[in-house]
């Protein structure tokens, strides 16, 4: 009898279960689920997913518990995001309670990442109902179609890491002598003219090369009266001049007479000179000097402070004076240079007579890929130099070939280490890849230009930051970081071929110009055809699919 009873009420609670989670199943379509936006869209790499859920009143079961979970379904796959329970009043061990009574609802945000099988998809709600040891299946429900991907139409145009031969067209060459006088003389003595310093200028000069310019640089020590030391270094600097004049024509180099190559200058007194030997030296009380030199404007009275230093005036008058008592000749000679055409011929036929930076020049000379990679290759053979490989990496970027590569980027780094240019170009190939994290990183180290870091910031999805680098320029990915920060003040792209033409017409659009969003279309598919089915599915572009014109373009 008892049993009999026992069995009577759970079969009793069964089918009042499963009473009550049949009609959740019959009543399911009354279930609101709403996303915002109503379409979905993919930023940063990811695709974000905010979704409110409504229920009527009398739907939900008092002891029931319903597992809700978002599946974005597309071609070849499915993704899902993370689950969701929702608990009846009654129940437990959900995220959101609704009452049978009243009704309710539950906010749900997640976030996928995003690939490009996701352009063409739907978003479908799969649920379960349970009540104890009882479920149903509920729908699933369609609720929104397909991603929009716009903020993917990133222009791949950073600056790679390879404008690193630093050949210069133009470059010069310098060799600086000194002169030093006997105090309050501005005669050059005999020993000064053997000196190493014009020794060495003398074998410069020698090279016969261009004169750009001749400076010469006269001072005094700060000791004495202004007016005599002014005279002084007036006086050696015109000792100077006649000098190298005719030091300059006795050795035929081009330039000594010519009177507009010559800049002459009489310092004076070289307090600047004086702070920085002192600076330098192993003096005592050195501070002491030079806080008398900074807080003392009259030049006289600081002379005077400083000889009254007694315990170290001496030194500074036998080491460090007689080191200001000067002149500097420099000569400043343009250095010779190979015509283009040399540099080309030489990097094919005896790459080994070129210097480092005319090879790495000579390979921006040439279309040819292959020659590219040998001149780069004999880089590395000749000089050991990073660059090679480096170069030889960035080719293979701009074909599309990453792994191949970064296999060269590592070799490039075994020689190099992590230099600015390896780090920025690892940060693209990650950017590229969709690991945008790692090439933040790699960015980073490198400290690579504002303009990669903006082409990264639309691929984050950090629109704000690339339109603030993009204000006032015109270029493509301007108009995309403009577009997808949500400015409308822009108008078409010009001259960036078919992809500014698509981009040009989803501006448009959103603009609520379907006209203008048709032109840009019919040129479009007109000059490339192959963008007719892209164009057919996508959503940018729903509001445009009844439209007779729409249509026949893309059918």
């Amino acid at each position: 009898m008892k049993l009999s009873k026992i069995c009577s009420a759970t079969l009793l609670i069964f089918l009042i279960s499963s009473c009550a989670l049949d009609q959740m199943a019959r009543k399911y379509d009354t279930v609101k689920f709403t996303t915002t936006p109503e379409i979905l869209e993919t930023h940063g790499g990811k695709v974000n997913l905010k979704l409110n859920t409504e229920f009527e009143e009398n739907y939900f079961a008092k002891k029931a518990t319903v597992e809700f979970t978002p599946v974005l379904v597309y071609e070849g796959g499915e993704k899902a995001f993370k689950s969701i329970t929702v608990q009846g009043e009654d129940a437990t061990g959900g995220e959101a309670t609704i009452f049978k009574a009243a009704g309710g609802n539950f906010n749900y945000n997640d976030a996928i990442d995003y690939n490009d099988n996701m352009y063409n998809s739907r978003l479908e709600i799969r649920a379960t109902a349970k009540i104890k040891d009882k479920e149903k299946t509920l729908g699933p429900v369609d609720i929104s179609q397909g991603v929009i991907a716009t903020s993917t139409r990133v222009q791949d145009n950073e600056i790679l890491g390879n404008l690193n031969h630093g050949y210069q067209h133009i470059s010069f060459d310098e060799k600086i002598a000194t002169i030093y006088f006997l105090v309050n003389q501005s005669n050059i003595r005999t020993t000064e003219k053997s000196d190493e310093d014009i020794k060495e200028l003398k074998k410069f000069a020698k090279k016969g090369y261009k004169t750009h310019s001749i400076e010469i640089i006269s001072y005094a020590s700060p000791e004495g009266s202004v007016n005599i030391n002014d005279n002084v270094s007036e006086n050696r600097m015109n000792s100077t001049v006649n000098y190298t004049k005719r030091l300059l024509r006795s050795l035929k180099v081009d330039g000594a007479n010519n009177k507009e190559l010559y800049n002459i200058t009489s310092v004076g007194e070289d307090w600047d000179g004086f702070e920085n030997l002192i600076d330098n030296s192993n003096l005592k009380d050195k501070n002491v000097i030079n806080r008398i030199v900074n807080s003392i404007d009259d030049v006289n009275k600081r002379e005077q402070q400083i000889r009254d230093l007694a315990e170290i005036y001496e030194a500074v008058e036998n080491d460090i004076l007689p080191q200001l008592r000067k002149a500097t000749i420099k000569i400043k000679s343009f250095e010779p240079k190979r015509t283009d055409e040399e540099i080309a011929t030489l990097s094919t036929t005896k790459p080994e007579d070129l210097g480092i930076k005319e090879l790495l020049f000579a390979a921006t000379l040439t279309d040819d890929i292959n020659v590219k990679k040998d001149i780069y290759n004999n880089a590395v053979t000749l000089h050991n130099d990073w660059r090679g490989y480096n170069n030889i990496a960035c080719l293979y970027i701009s074909d599309g070939n990453d792994e191949k590569a970064l296999e060269y980027l590592s070799k490039a780094e075994k020689i190099g280490g992590k230099t600015s240019d390896i780090l920025t170009n690892k940060g693209i190939i990650a950017a590229r890849k969709g690991e945008l994290n790692k090439a933040q990183k790699l960015f980073d180290q490198a400290k690579t230009s504002e303009h990669n870091q903006a082409i990264l910031d639309i691929r984050q999805g950090e629109y704000n930051k690339a339109a603030r680098f993009y204000k006032g320029k015109t270029s493509y990915n301007a108009h995309l970081s403009r577009l997808l920060n949500g400015d409308s003040s822009y108008g078409n792209i010009n001259n960036q071929g078919c992809e500014g033409n698509y981009l040009n017409a989803v501006m448009m659009n959103r603009k609520g110009n379907d006209d203008l969003a048709l032109i840009n279309l019919d040129k479009l598919i007109r000059s490339c055809p192959e963008y007719k089915e892209q164009a057919a599915n996508d959503l940018e572009f729903l509001n445009l699919r009844s439209n007779e014109k729409f249509i026949e373009m893309t059918k």
